[in-house]
């Protein structure tokens, strides 16, 4: 029975896809999908049916509140049609004018119901707590609207009205009622209610029978300006009801997910930003010491703008560090570059943002209470942080003022009047995927030192958090939906056509990664039930998967920058050289141009000609060796002479030069690092890599394993989803490790580079799977699935991919060194078969957006 092994190559719009034996390319294709955000803001596509679906329901309790007042009216004997309003009648009188008179007469039932429906149907603002009301002042229209409703407050009681008709009328005799994006005339719920509740007092006094005081219950409620038709408005989710729909951690599934605004869950970003920070120094990167991360520890709680240079200049103040270090994964610009102010300084990012101990912090001060919050938040930097991670939940969880109150004096707050006085006015709404029952087990460990990884693996009952999988799990033929079912109902008003998540996956909400992972599973089953359940699945995803649509079109403008800069490049070659330069050539170029015409090794002029012409006088080599790194990339290529690369062999820059007369303080050292230091068209990211002294057994591994594999998260869920779920056929070896791998891209880049015969690729659509008409295929991954596959043994396939049985077989060539040790990496990415040559199948050539293999 064949054994086959899928490849996917997952995007943002399609999913490629393909097929291998032991000795060919059984097949090859893509799925093609709309992506799930609009084109032009990035929104997802179901936004404008939640935002209509939402205003339906702001429209219908909008209506529903004037209904409920006319039936009241008419049990009450008030009116004798409870439609009368809904018919929009046209009265002779102004129902502000009405409102005035019944402060002195006695109103007709008409006149009474008209003045009570005029004050609920435009009852006024009302700020449903103090948190609500402090929020507004950091926004426009916000701002605009507290000026309004203090401004009519103010002539009430200056001018000593009597009620809120009496000063509209007497103040905006010409227009009751605000213009669009006026608010000059706002006036409070709070006013209104004391209006009314003034007029039912009159009204009983003047002997309307319509005005009993239990009437006026059902109308203004029992005084806590929640019950009563005037003051009733549907809740935020708040408190149990939030509950409900908060998710449970993915470490202690019975607990509910942290705030974000926890000093726990604070602590935690923090930490893992400050353990996984790495610094350059002489060219060597290595992470902070026990020394370092203690002095750091406490700094984002001192200051608000904490950046990468906040952190550097407070060591070079106190002599841990000098001006030249440099922090890793910041793209520093060149010498030229900075002189020419054409880049930012990249050290003036955020390192860490710690929002909600500012705001807490910052409240306290404004209201003169420092010592106050000294005392509690002192506990949480001496690890002890309860106190202000249940003050972050219930400023989190509870959205009424009432309520929050009520929480807060459970809590042992020192001086709980004038603490709650600060608290009050704070609010929070988002949450991390953790508890704080975890948090609480993996900050003490990262406090130690441990990258959240590590700590997580010191945990014996939650194991590697990238390798959580459940040995006794049933597996499937096919790989079962992300969702479980409908949602159970459960009373009036339950929507039953929802579905729900799996709980026994924590699955990405991102609605864009959502999509293209179930359009994934999707692709996957189908080619199960055309080829059988497979020995391996390998698996790519788009870098940009997961980034919000800003991120994305900053990388886009990036990359079209860079295209631009060669194709200026390419047109300045033409014209000095008369012929347009193919790759090799032109990269060579390229390096010639950077090093101002030097071998980078030893320093001597080169000669252009021979460079473009003799492909045996200069060679781009890679400064950390390939075999070593498998590093492609342009900062970790120089040119050089042909005897230079050929007698630094598999070494650093380091490691070759140093090996001359005098070692570290020879000659040949010393120069290299002037010449690469002098050089103004490197950036930080080249000279760490030419500079760099350390490059041990750990190093390289390190090196190789970021650029073999990929290990965000969607990544790590979609792999462990499959190997957790979809049962996988038996190899004939016996073999069980890496049944389901995650590649870098990098990977088949340089792959698809590598690979002859760039252009025969033609599109088959997937079997069973679909797929759109008319749609423009992507021919880039195809090529990546070819170049994965190309490499067999020690050899790899030239020319053109044969097809079975056409008498052209392909002729196989020695690779150099660099690819046979990247073919030994391979080995886990496909069928354990030796020197087995790649084929067509007859009819199954494709083109287009296909996955490795």
């Amino acid at each position: 029975m064949a054994q086959y092994v899928f490849g996917l190559d997952i995007g943002i719009a399609s999913v490629g896809w393909a097929v291998l034996d032991a000795q060919r390319i059984v097949d090859l294709g893509v799925r093609c999908f709309d992506k799930a955000e609009t084109a032009k803001e990035g929104d997802p596509l179901n936004l404008t049916r939640r935002q209509a679906r939402l205003l339906r329901r702001r429209l219908y309790r909008r209506a529903w509140r004037p209904t409920q007042l006319a039936r009241l009216f008419k049990r009450e004997g008030l009116i004798d049609d409870a439609k009368l309003f809904a018919k929009a009648p046209s009265w002779t009188e102004n129902a502000w004018e009405l409102r005035l008179r019944g402060l002195d007469h006695l109103l007709t039932p008409l006149e009474w119901a008209r003045v009570i429906y005029h004050l609920c149907k435009r009852r006024g603002f009302h700020w449903t707590s103090k948190a609500e009301e402090a929020k507004a002042e950091s926004d426009a229209e916000g701002g605009r609207v507290k000026q309004g409703l203090a401004h009519t407050k103010a002539l009430m009681q200056v001018k000593n009205y009597r009620s809120t008709a009496e000063m509209v009328l007497a103040e905006f005799p010409g227009a009751q009622r605000n213009k669009r994006g006026q608010y000059d005339k706002a006036l409070s719920r709070v006013l209104l209610g004391e209006e009314l509740a003034l007029l039912f007092a009159t009204q009983r006094r003047l002997g309307n029978p319509h005005a009993s005081e239990h009437f006026e219950q059902l109308i203004l409620g029992h005084g806590d300006r929640k019950s009563g038709l005037f003051w009733q408005q549907k809740p935020a989710l708040s408190g149990a009801d939030l509950l409900k729909m908060l998710g449970k951690c993915t470490f202690e599934k019975t607990e509910y997910r942290a705030p974000k605004a926890s000093f726990s869950a604070e602590r935690h970003v923090w930490l893992t930003r400050l353990n996984n920070l790495r610094i350059v120094v002489d060219g060597r990167a290595r992470p902070l010491n026990d020394a370092e991360r203690q002095a750091a520890l406490l700094l984002p709680y001192q200051t608000e703008t904490f950046k990468y240079k906040t952190l550097k200049a407070a060591f070079v103040k106190v002599g841990l560090w000098g001006d030249g270090v440099r922090f890793g994964g910041l793209a520093y610009p060149s010498q030229a570059q900075a002189e020419a102010e054409k880049a930012k300084d990249p050290e003036d990012q955020f390192l860490v943002k710690l929002p909600a101990w500012h705001e807490l912090r910052k409240a306290f001060k404004a209201a003169g209470h420092e010592a106050l919050w000294q005392q509690i938040s002192m506990p949480a930097l001496e690890e002890d942080p309860t106190l202000l991670d249940q003050i972050a939940t219930v400023l989190s969880v509870y959205k009424d003022g009432t309520e929050v109150v009520q929480q807060l004096r459970q809590l042992a707050l020192p001086d709980p009047d004038a603490s709650i006085a600060v608290l009050e006015k704070i609010r929070f709404d988002k949450f991390s995927s953790l508890s704080l029952k975890a948090l609480r087990r993996i900050v003490p460990l990262m406090q130690g030192g441990l990258r959240y990884d590590e700590a997580v693996a010191q945990i014996p009952e939650y194991g590697h958090h990238s390798q959580r999988i459940d040995p006794g799990a049933t597996r499937h033929l096919y790989l079962p939906p992300f969702y479980e079912a409908q949602r159970k109902y459960a009373g009036k008003g339950d929507r039953i056509g929802s579905m729900q998540f799996r709980e026994d996956a924590d699955v990405p909400r991102n609605p864009v990664v959502l999509r293209a992972l179930n359009q994934a599973r999707k692709v996957v089953n189908a080619l199960i039930r055309e080829y059988g359940s497979p020995v391996a699945v390998n698996i790519e995803m788009a870098r940009d998967l997961s980034r919000p649509l800003d991120e994305r079109n900053k990388v886009k403008r990036a990359q079209e920058e860079f295209r631009d800069r060669n194709d200026k490049a390419r047109s300045e070659f033409q014209r000095d050289f008369g012929y347009k330069p193919k790759g090799a050539v032109f990269e060579k170029w390229m390096l010639y141009r950077e090093q101002l015409g030097q071998c980078a090794y030893s320093q001597q002029p080169l000669d252009i000609q021979r460079v473009l012409d003799d492909p045996n006088y200069a060679q781009v080599d890679h400064a950390l060796p390939y075999s070593r790194s498998y590093d492609d990339s342009k900062n970790n290529k120089v040119l050089v002479l042909t005897r230079e690369n050929q007698n630094k062999g598999n070494r650093t820059p380091f490691e070759y030069l140093t090996s001359f007369p005098g070692g570290e303080d020879g000659e040949r050292w010393r120069a290299f690092v002037a010449w690469v230091q002098g050089n103004k068209a490197y950036r930080m990211a080249k000279r760490n890599r030419l500079l760099r002294k350390n490059y041990g057994t750990d190093e390289s591994r390190g090196f190789i394993d970021r650029n073999l594999n990929d290990t965000r998260y969607i990544c790590k869920f979609f792999k462990n989803y499959v190997e957790e779920h979809l049962q996988l056929a038996a190899r004939t070896d016996g073999d069980t490790a890496r049944r389901c791998v995650v590649v870098n891209g990098q990977l088949t880049a340089f792959l698809r580079a590598l690979g002859p015969g760039q252009g025969a690729w033609r599109q088959r659509p997937p079997p069973r799977a679909g797929r759109r008409r008319g749609r423009r295929l992507h021919a880039w991954h195809g090529q990546g699935a070819r170049g994965l596959l190309a490499p067999q043994g020690n050899r790899l396939s030239a020319g053109r991919l044969s097809r079975p049985g056409d008498g052209r077989n392909p002729q196989p060539r020695r690779i150099r060194p660099r690819t046979r040790a990247l073919s030994r990496a391979l080995a886990p990415f496909r069928p354990r078969t030796k020197g087995a040559p790649v084929h067509r199948r007859p009819g199954r050539v494709a083109r287009g957006h296909a996955a490795l293999g």
